[in-house]
């Protein structure tokens, strides 16, 4: 009995530690394979006493669509019968030359064309993410940070974003 308690907890911790590492490996190739997509930011709090420096990160994309979520939620409360979006889904985001993204809707089921891409979002609070909504840093680099404009993704074939690096205005990486 007792053998086979420690076999099943063996068992266990390897298959966690497979998993975890299954994840590693995935969000490491879509680092390096991901679509790049480039957002503009709307910073909005430089600064958390508990979890040390870090940018609280709003996109001025989602925002149109934050107002079509609030609508919806509001039609939805009137009646009941009334179409509701997820609170979690996919958007389809159209790209520039550059990757910028200059519009996005939410996602239909329609085929993807040459410059779009379809990035999974998640709502919380009224506040509508894509990829990540915080972006931590060294302490005391705030000021550098504070000039970010834009923030560069990978973007994988399941929509997954990784947030990679914050850009100035100028579209320059800022380094730590």
């Amino acid at each position: 009995m007792r053998k086979k308690s420690r076999w099943l907890a063996g068992a266990v911790i390897a298959l966690a530690l497979v998993a975890v590492n299954v994840s590693i490996w995935q969000k490491e190739q879509l680092l390096k394979q991901g679509a790049i997509m480039i957002l503009s930011l709307a910073p909005v709090d430089p600064r958390s006493l508990m979890q040390g420096d870090y940018m609280a990160l709003n996109y001025a994309l989602t925002r149109p669509l934050e107002q079509t979520l609030y609508q919806q939620a509001v039609a939805c409360g009137a009646a009941r019968s009334s179409p509701c979006l997820p609170t979690s889904g996919a958007l389809i985001v159209d790209l520039d030359a550059q990757r910028h993204a200059i519009q996005a809707r939410f996602d239909q089921g329609e085929p993807l064309q040459a410059n779009q891409l379809r990035v999974k979002y998640h709502q919380h609070s009224g506040s509508l993410t894509v990829g990540t909504n915080a972006y931590f840093f060294q302490e005391g680099h705030g000021e550098r940070f504070a000039q970010a404009r834009y923030g560069a993704f990978r973007v994988g074939d399941d929509g997954t974003a990784l947030l990679t690096d914050l850009l100035d205005e100028q579209g320059k990486v800022i380094q730590p």
